[in-house]
């Protein structure tokens, strides 16, 4: 995790050092302050891209050539640098070596909600297994082989599909299905141990009458297909209406995870408060899989803690962080709450935005 970070011309910061609990961290400010502007740093440091913004340059504060970020993870004694130069490709180094994304994603792993993503329910299906996914490749050294291997099968069989390229198209048949089940497994059981913790953390919650709502959920991983039909069989049934939509309508790439309250769709029913609780809740199970089975701390990151909460919903959070082990950063407009918690945890810091400029 990031105990210490530097910010040098990145958005509306020209140059600022914020030293980290390992516990809670606070973020407070008016709008524009730049609350969002430092989580969307600590971001950058698990996964070399921003979560508000897709064009990396943008983040280069006004007027400025380049930006950087250093981060330096105290327990283990390692350092890491993100720069990013006008017309040129981002620099990402660890320990004064360059590294790639995908091994920055393990060395200093989070998971981010902010406006755009904060419904866990609402989201797309493609939201919700990159999610699991991410968590996977993690703590998974197999993962990456075994989703990359599955996906290039995939690939294969969308172009014969595309070609209708018929004769060929059971050998791909047997080569997905074989890939698919691979991954379907460690997506099954990665999903499964997070349900147990999910389980767990309303058990601690239970004093709080308004999480009864998420008594009601039932929430189910989806392989994305009928897995009492072996996924061959499935292929091998759908060609034509594959042939006909030009790509592979059923398997992993289908995958998702279900919420429901009864037999309607979650999103349907909850508020986006009671949303936004819900992924939260289900993010930290994730992470209490990381720390629990694979002795991995990941950064849990919330942007605008207090947005599409009440103050019944929000006291659920508050709740909450009596259950948490990692390290958790969080912003908010106005500090009404700190109170509550800046006496119970010793590991607790906030931060006034305004005075990191």
């Amino acid at each position: 995790m990031i105990s210490e970070l530097k910010l040098h011309n990145f958005r509306c910061f020209n140059s600022s050092t914020i030293s980290l609990s390992p516990g809670i961290n606070f973020f407070y400010g008016n709008n524009g302050s730049g609350k969002t502007s430092i989580l969307e740093a600590i971001y950058m440091c698990s996964s070399g891209r921003s979560f508000k913004s897709s064009n990396i340059q943008s983040l280069i504060s006004t007027d400025k050539n380049f930006f950087s970020i250093n981060g330096y993870d105290s327990n283990r004694g390692y350092t890491l640098s993100i720069s990013k130069e006008k017309s040129k490709s981002i620099s990402i180094k660890i320990n004064n070596t360059k590294t790639t994304t995908s091994n920055l994603i393990k060395e200093f792993p989070s998971t981010a909600i902010h406006n755009n993503t904060f419904s866990f329910a609402d989201a797309s299906p493609d939201f919700r297994r990159k999610i699991l996914d991410r968590s996977l490749f993690v703590s998974d050294d197999s993962f990456s082989e075994i989703w990359f291997g599955f996906y290039r099968c995939l690939k294969q069989r969308n172009t014969l599909l595309k070609n209708r390229d018929v004769q060929n198209i059971d050998i791909w048949n047997k080569k997905v299905s074989q890939e698919a089940k691979n991954l379907d497994s460690k997506r099954t059981i990665f999903f499964n141990q997070s349900f147990l913790e999910f389980k767990k953390i309303l058990t601690t919650l239970d004093n709080c009458k308004t999480t009864e709502y998420l008594d009601k959920i039932t929430i189910e991983f989806f392989s994305g297909w009928d897995v009492d039909q072996s996924l061959y069989d499935v292929l091998v049934e759908n060609e034509q209406k594959d042939l006909i939509r030009k790509s592979t309508t059923r398997g992993p790439h289908k995958a998702d995870i279900k919420i429901l309250i009864g037999e309607n769709d979650a999103k349907q029913i909850l508020s986006r408060g009671e949303q936004k609780i819900l992924s939260i809740i289900w993010c930290c199970a994730q992470h209490e899989v990381l720390r629990k089975v694979h002795n991995i701390e990941a950064t849990l990151i919330i942007d605008d803690i207090k947005s599409e909460l009440d103050d019944d919903t929000f006291n659920v959070f508050i709740n909450l962080l009596d259950f948490l082990n990692n390290q958790i950063i969080f912003s908010c407009i106005d500090d009404h709450f700190s109170s509550k918690i800046v006496d119970k945890y010793n590991d607790f810091k906030k931060f006034h935005v305004e005075q990191l400029r």
